[in-house]
């Protein structure tokens, strides 16, 4: 009897096992297209607001026997960002794959016109979109970076992924912004968003990336030029190199940054009182200079880079409490330190932020004049 009940068991089990669905239909992978980087501008039809730009990889047998870049592109107008999608895979006959996309490119005007809430629900609710992507400015737009293919860049890999990934150029001037960053920043109040700014070159052969953006809600994002890139980067501890001109008393040199660490915190006295306290040690070496340079003077050239840099980190933060910015997350630290019931309000803190006293301390030390011979 035991023996005919297991029986019946392992029969029942069975039967039910025919009643379970299976996996999710496999396609072959030459029926997928991947898709490289998206762009999204502002279109001129006030209907179809949004103009998506894909950039997908041709396949190809052998990187030996095509090494060249070969791109298709794919152009589609919509009233939203996933109308535009669904048109577009009406224009190919293999399915869309997201899954291998690492850069998102957004118009300018799209920036200017205060769209980056918009697109930034469609690109975190779509699942084969990575949270790792970068995310870009484009300027003058999107489609003219997307479509721009720079001289000798190869079929593997997209010359823009390098200004980004940190295996090609490693440049002070170039933020990277992640997606997952992107809206933390978005969402959290006391941490603005920053975005690189791509545009091509005058000679229409490369990319420049040297600028940035700074957002705030309901506000004109502003620009940060190239200097201000720079300190924002040594700030925020995103660069491991720099180099900052020297111009103090007569003598006229580069330092080249090998070392950079820089902490900041916020203090608040009574009444609301804020100070904000950035300390920056630097190391490094002097790469070039007008006058002839002595060993025994290092001491004397490093108070001049304190100085320099002191001054410069100073106008930074002067040029950010004027137009109510904070990229650094000084208002996130001070949220931080202190008890929920105790905090200021969001006006309270605007205010005192804008009034802060801001206190530099610069501790430099170079190593060398430099390596003549």
């Amino acid at each position: 009897m035991q023996k005919i009940q297991s029986k019946l068991k392992l029969l029942f089990i069975f039967s039910i096992l025919f009643f379970l669905s299976g996996c999710e239909e496999f396609k072959d992978v030459d029926k997928d297209v991947f898709v490289s980087m998206i762009g999204i501008d502002l279109s001129e039809d006030k209907d179809k607001p949004y103009k998506v730009i894909l950039k997908l990889f041709v396949p190809t047998s052998s990187f030996k026997q095509n090494p060249e870049a070969n791109y298709t592109y794919l152009v589609e107008k919509g009233e939203t960002l996933s109308e535009a999608i669904r048109m577009l895979e009406t224009h190919i006959d293999k399915e869309l794959d997201f899954g291998h996309m690492k850069l998102i490119v957004i118009g300018e005007e799209l920036i200017n016109n205060n769209k980056t809430k918009e697109i930034l629900d469609f690109l975190l609710r779509r699942p084969d979109i990575q949270l790792i992507s970068w995310i870009t400015v484009g300027r003058p737009n999107a489609e003219e970076i997307v479509k721009m293919v720079p001289a000798g860049e190869t079929a593997a890999y997209p010359s823009l992924y390098n200004y980004f990934d940190g295996n090609g150029t490693e440049s002070p001037y170039i933020v990277t912004t992640f997606l997952f960053d992107f809206r933390r920043r978005m969402m959290d109040n006391g941490l603005d968003p920053i975005l690189p700014i791509v545009q091509v070159s005058e000679n229409k052969t490369t990319f420049t990336v040297n600028k940035s953006f700074v957002l705030k809600d309901k506000k004109t994002p502003f620009e940060l030029d190239s200097l201000s890139t720079l300190v924002f980067n040594t700030l925020s501890m995103n660069v491991q190199m720099a180099d900052i001109e020297v111009n103090e008393e007569n003598e006229l040199f580069v330092a080249r940054l090998d070392k950079i660490k820089a902490k900041n915190k916020v203090k608040v006295q009574k009444d609301n009182q804020v100070s904000l306290e950035i300390d920056a040690k630097l190391v490094g070496y002097i790469a070039e200079s007008e006058n002839a340079l002595n060993m025994r003077d290092l001491p004397k050239y490093s108070q001049l880079l304190e100085k320099e840099a002191k001054d410069k980190i100073t106008k930074f933060m002067k040029l950010l409490q004027s137009e109510g910015i904070d990229p650094i997350g000084f208002g996130l630290k001070y949220k931080a330190q202190t008890i929920h019931h105790k905090r200021m309000s969001t006006e309270e803190w605007k205010e005192a932020y804008k009034n802060a006293d801001v206190k530099v301390k610069v501790s430099a030390s170079l190593k060398s004049t430099g390596s003549i011979q």
